[in-house]
């Protein structure tokens, strides 16, 4: 991915990060989303990408959408 050399920074908040209900993959990816918006001010990947990204289903990426908002 052409963004791997970039400097951007990622956010995981304290009511995602101590959630034992979400999986450590699905807070990864909540970082992933913050370091996007740090690019353009909001998250512009669709889940195609962050499949890609980390070499999962899009069935999973749409999984740890869900968990994140409840």
């Amino acid at each position: 991915m052409s963004n791997l050399n970039k400097g951007y920074y990622a956010i995981i908040p304290a009511n995602i990060r101590y959630d034992n209900d979400i999986p450590a993959n699905a807070k990864l990816f909540y970082a992933e989303i913050t370091a996007l918006c740090n690019d353009k001010g909001y998250c512009w990947a669709n889940n195609k990408y962050f499949a890609e990204l980390y070499d999962v289903s899009d069935r999973t990426i749409g999984r740890w959408i869900s968990l994140l908002c409840k």
